[in-house]
């Protein structure tokens, strides 16, 4: 599983320096003619590695999952979180930096609809 940043994936470098390239573009206006036009041309190649890096990255397509945690006590909390590969039951799963174990599967009716809501049952993994 891909490694997760408060339940999303951290952002890549080519999005930094995507963001990078997008805050210089925007103080272009403030430089010299001959300032800016230097400016803009390491812009057009920080975009094209931008470009480069991306074409070069696999895809990773990433779907949110609902876990419910099961406390030895009886309380449990549902969590959501992102990943890139689907959770099977057996799997381990981590929330704050501590691994849960995936139970099974809990289908709940959704209010007003005909369609059910899935959640993962998840127990903390044995030491």
């Amino acid at each position: 599983m891909s490694l997760l940043v408060n339940g999303e994936l951290p952002p890549t470098n080519a999005d930094r320096l995507r963001e990078v390239a997008a805050r210089g573009r925007a103080r272009l206006d403030d430089l010299s003619e001959a300032d800016r036009v230097r400016r803009g041309d390491a812009i057009a190649a920080v975009d094209h590695y931008v470009a480069l890096l991306r074409a070069a990255a696999p895809r990773v397509d990433c779907e949110r999952y609902a876990f419910k945690l099961e406390f030895p006590d009886g309380r449990w909390d549902v969590i959501e979180q992102t990943l890139a590969d689907k959770p099977r039951v057996g799997d381990l799963v981590w929330f704050e930096g501590l691994p849960w174990q995936i139970l099974g599967h809990h289908r709940v009716p959704k209010p007003q609809a005909d369609a059910q809501h899935e959640f993962l049952a998840c127990a903390p993994a044995a030491a």
